[in-house]
């Protein structure tokens, strides 16, 4: 849960810095988020279902 926070009190600070050097903060937020959830998240689902087919096969 603390993690959470922590994740959240920083995209707000990346959001603020972002504004503040005239950047639209909100875009790149999005754009990144898009970005992981295409790239990086199926390679992550990917380990975990490896890890529960080898935990189950035994």
């Amino acid at each position: 849960m603390k993690y959470a926070l922590y994740g959240t009190i920083g995209l707000v600070i990346i959001f603020i810095v972002l504004n503040l050097l005239n950047y639209d903060g909100f875009n790149i937020i999005i754009v990144s988020f898009e970005w992981v959830t295409r790239y990086i998240l199926p390679w992550i689902a990917l380990y975990w279902f490896i890890q529960f087919v080898k935990r189950n096969k035994r």
